[in-house]
């Protein structure tokens, strides 16, 4: 079956288990930034990951992972904790300062979000997609997207495409007890470029936005607070801020 699909540069030799996992437990690392053990195996080949502590003990010895600490507040985190080699370059740049945060909207199937109790963990965002919830028994919306401010989740918004008449439509935008109030103009600028991806006309608000984004000046999102061994994890994708137009 794979030689009328494959390419002929395809390779055809099935390789061991362990290859398997090696290989797999690399790429969910690097997708995931840092991580546990117990993260690893819930990404990418999720619990498919037989042997997976004498896999990264290998990879460790080898120099392909590295261990690091992660503290927040003075407290460090249990672990260990895993960075994968190729990713020290990046954190050091990080590190020196080589970033410039941005403000993005979160597909729900983001690396970054797609494990939910590694997402409360790491950031205090409790987040659950509601689509199959009954409409009356939903607490944000049918399908709501994570604002991501630098290094923080700040909030959610509920947005659907009226194709119809051209217009992305927002039926709520949620803001974190603890979201900076400078956010706003950010969060409302991840919302005319989510518009503009979608091809819409604009954007229209069907309630206010929260009240402490209704006012304050754009803000620049503060770099990572959080550190690994004096490195950070790489930053995930997204775009930057602008105004709100209501």
């Amino acid at each position: 079956m794979a030689e009328p699909s494959s390419p002929v540069w395809a390779p055809t030799r099935r390789p061991p288990e362990r290859e398997v996992v090696r290989l797999a437990a690399q790429r969910s690392l690097r997708a995931l930034g840092v991580a546990t053990a117990r993260d690893i195996d819930r990404h990418f080949t999720a619990s498919r990951y037989p042997g997976l502590p004498a896999v990264l003990a290998g990879l460790e010895r080898s120099g392909r992972v590295e261990r690091v600490r992660l503290a927040a507040d003075g407290t460090e985190w249990p672990g260990p904790w895993y960075v994968h080699a190729d990713d020290l370059p990046l954190l050091e740049r990080l590190e020196a300062g080589d970033w410039e945060p941005r403000t993005t909207l979160l597909s729900p199937f983001d690396n970054l979000i797609i494990d939910r109790e590694r997402t409360q963990r790491l950031f205090g965002f409790h987040y659950r997609m509601e689509i199959y919830v009954p409409r009356a028994a939903r607490r944000y919306g049918y399908y709501v997207l994570p604002v991501l401010h630098g290094d923080r989740l700040v909030g959610r918004v509920d947005p659907a495409m009226d194709r119809a008449r051209g217009r992305l439509v927002v039926n709520a935008v949620h803001a974190q007890p603890d979201a900076p109030a400078t956010a706003g103009p950010a969060v409302a600028a991840a919302l005319e470029e989510l518009a503009a991806f979608l091809g819409a006309d604009g954007v229209e608000l069907r309630q206010p936005p929260p009240r402490i984004w209704r006012t304050g000046s754009p803000e620049r999102p503060r770099p990572p607070s959080r550190r690994a061994d004096s490195r950070r994890p790489p930053p995930a994708d997204g775009g930057r801020g602008g105004g709100w137009t209501p």
